[in-house]
């Protein structure tokens, strides 16, 4: 089925036919003569929707109203991804002149209404009413820094503003009279010094006008003149709204609210009603509110997936938002940050959010109010060499680094794939062993819960079963393994030449060359194989080893072809530097002897030729997953350009390798469009 829509803003939600339970939204009028139409939908009261509604009527379709959800986004604004949205064919919830299908559930009279009793969608509503008010998730979930709020809200009613136009207001009873009033009463019966007047954040933004601000001025009413959710001034006596979505918002808080307009929660017994609506006549209990607006009422999308999914995912996802907000911690100075990684790490460090300032290593130090500012945390792409001119320099700053994830891309950085995860280190960077970072303090002190190291296992399984790695392999079929028939192999991982892990993570055996040497060394009888890392089979980099020939005593055979995920389970044991693939064959189940300090080394589960002297711990495989995985990475969906986790993550490698083919080493022609490819994505990464 399709539906109709005038309104091309309609058309530009992301996901609206998952929203609409359609095949297809169009605007062409010689829909309307078919019979594959489902309905006519238009947003809210919108000017056009009354000429929706007469075409409704002339050909005998459904005419759906939609608006926003009451867990929306996260953040305002149409670049947001909307969470959820609500279809009414029946009036819309805001306007209390006719019926919705909301009060029309909360009545009795949808064929939804039995859930409002039903034990356990009450006990639902219960678990999931409390997450919003533990997360603090509100409607649009806006940042909320800086507020400007009295001392002791406890000894203060609140009165909500609302903006000019807002239909709500004027569909719902309310008048510039009206919102005149409500604050006179409040003065009256508590005294302007004990009144706040919450302005909304529209008006804060300069982009609508208010009804209370100059008002309140007037009669000395104390102004919150910034963002603020309802979750911090839940300590109010009482609060005194119109019809906005901040008083059932408080409701949840337990503040006691009074309606002076008729809000889709008010006059069900859980308000004090200035002007009841008559047509409401069942008395609920919060729980059945809260369950009818919040469960049945709207439809949930994830933002990611693309998929309909429930209130407790989204929850889950805006508290991912939230961390890695928290993650991010602040407005940096970003250094050394080349062209092309720009727009994804935008995106990871929150722009919109945060006020980042991309600066060169000349204004950093020439610059006065830069140079002059040491305290201002200053964020840079992974670690130069130790005696470089801005290592120096940076001692003098407050520094934080980012990396690549360890579930990166469906092919290589050095072809420009944009990254799907990256790390944050505000202490060091997880490859420097020379000093402390963020993920070994993690792993030396961060207890897992039974859920997390759970949630682990389950990870273990599913970076097996789908056979991924940092760098995931577009392959879709095996090269020949008639070589490991039969053999018990020791695998031996190449690094690049040069690379930071090795700088910082390796003392006497710091070379490939080395390495093969000292394994051959243990292991005189072995079969040994070497395998390049990918930069180096594509050609991108050096492994420093000038002919292969050179090592030709220390290996029995060069593994070019095969995939890291597929040589892992061909072989016995795995001999490693620093590599990431010593950590990917722990999962396997393999024997992993480390050369260097890798930062998945020294926790017990590994034979370590280094010693650790920070690192005392024990870890279970499924703690140190959890952690690395899970914990200290952001995971970022391309498309939609919000914080996702490591298992959707996988989900979306997956399918973007299927769409692939070709190697992630490919050489020649299909090397560069593939990079030229890649540079063009990152450049409009999730616009």
């Amino acid at each position: 089925m399709q539906g109709f829509t005038l309104s091309s803003g309609i058309g530009k939600i992301p996901n609206v036919e998952m929203f609409l339970g359609v095949e297809r939204l169009s605007r062409n009028p010689l829909l309307l003569r078919g019979k594959c139409c489902k309905a006519i939908y238009s947003w809210g009261h919108k000017r056009y929707s009354k000429f929706s509604a007469y075409l409704a009527r002339a050909t005998g379709l459904p005419h759906i109203r939609l608006e926003d959800g009451f867990v929306c986004s996260f953040g305002r604004g149409g670049r947001h991804r909307k969470y959820s949205v609500v279809s009414d064919p029946v009036g819309i919830y805001y306007d209390s002149t006719c019926p919705s299908r909301l009060e029309n559930i909360l009545n009795g009279l949808d064929k939804c209404s039995w859930q409002l009793t039903d034990t356990v969608t009450k006990l639902e509503a219960k678990n999931l009413m409390q997450r919003l008010i533990d997360h603090r998730i509100s409607k649009y979930n806006v940042r909320t820094d800086a507020v400007e709020s009295a001392n002791d809200e406890s000894s203060f009613v609140l009165v909500v503003d609302q903006t000019v136009g807002d239909q709500s207001v004027s569909f719902g009873g309310m008048a510039a009279e009206d919102f005149a009033s409500m604050l006179q009463q409040a003065v009256a019966e508590h005294g302007a010094e004990h009144v706040l007047v919450k302005v909304h954040p529209e008006v804060l933004a300069g982009r609508k006008q208010g009804y209370l601000s100059q008002f309140a001025t007037e009669l000395g009413v104390k102004l919150i003149s910034d963002e603020i959710s309802p979750h911090r001034l839940a300590q109010c006596k009482a609060a005194y709204v119109g019809t906005s979505l901040y008083g059932f918002e408080l409701l949840l808080h337990k503040v006691p609210v009074v309606c002076f307009g008729q809000p889709f929660y008010a006059s069900w017994g859980l308000t004090t009603d200035r002007k009841p609506v008559a047509r409401r006549v069942v008395e609920r209990d919060l729980l059945e509110v809260f369950a009818a607006a919040y469960l049945i009422y709207p439809t949930y999308i994830d933002p990611v997936s693309g998929c309909v999914c429930t209130l407790a995912e989204i929850i889950d996802h805006i508290v991912e938002q939230h961390r890695q907000l928290d993650r991010v911690g602040g407005d940096y100075r970003l250094l050394g940050i080349t062209p092309w990684k720009k727009r994804y790490v935008d995106r990871y460090m929150m722009a919109a959010e945060y006020k980042h300032q991309y600066v060169s290593l000349k204004e950093l130090t020439e610059v006065p109010d830069m140079a002059a500012n040491e305290n201002a945390p200053v964020m840079v792409w992974g670690c130069g060499e130790a005696d470089s001119k801005s290592e120096q320099l940076l001692q003098q700053h407050q520094v934080a680094r980012m990396e690549d994830g360890f579930v990166r891309s469906v092919g290589l950085g050095s072809n420009f794939t944009a990254p799907r995860s990256l790390v944050v280190d505000d202490l060091g960077i997880y490859f420097d062993a020379t000093r402390p970072s963020r993920l070994e303090h993690l792993l030396q002190h961060r207890d897992c819960t039974a859920e997390e190291t759970a949630r682990a296992e389950s990870l273990i399984g599913l970076l097996l079963e789908n056979r991924i790695s940092k760098y995931t392999s577009s392959d879709s079929g095996i090269s020949d393994i008639s070589f490991y028939a039969g053999k018990k192999v020791l695998l031996v991982i190449g690094q690049v030449e040069g690379d930071a892990s090795l700088r910082y993570g390796t003392s006497s055996i710091n070379s490939n060359y080395k390495l093969l040497e000292a394994v051959r060394s243990a292991n005189p009888e072995a079969l040994i194989v070497y395998k390049p890392h990918p930069d180096v089979v594509s050609g991108n980099r050096s492994d420093g080893i000038a002919s292969y020939r050179d090592i030709a005593t220390f290996c029995d055979h060069i593994e070019a072809g095969l995939s890291i995920e597929v040589t892992l389970n061909l072989c016995e044991q795995v001999h490693t530097m620093t590599s990431l693939a010593g950590l990917e064959a722990l999962l396997c189940g393999k024997q992993v002897v480390t050369y260097g300090r890798p930062f998945y080394a020294g926790w017990g589960l590994t034979t370590d030729r280094c010693d650790f002297e920070r690192r005392t711990r024990k870890r279970s495989l499924a703690e140190l997953v959890y952690i690395c995985y899970i914990e200290y990475p952001g995971y970022l969906d391309i498309e939609s350009g919000e914080f996702t986790s490591v298992e959707k993550t996988i989900a979306s490698l997956v399918v973007e390798r299927q769409q692939q083919s070709g190697s992630i080493t490919a050489s020649g022609l299909k090397k560069y469009v593939n990079i030229v490819r890649n540079i063009r994505k990152g450049l409009t990464y999730a616009a």
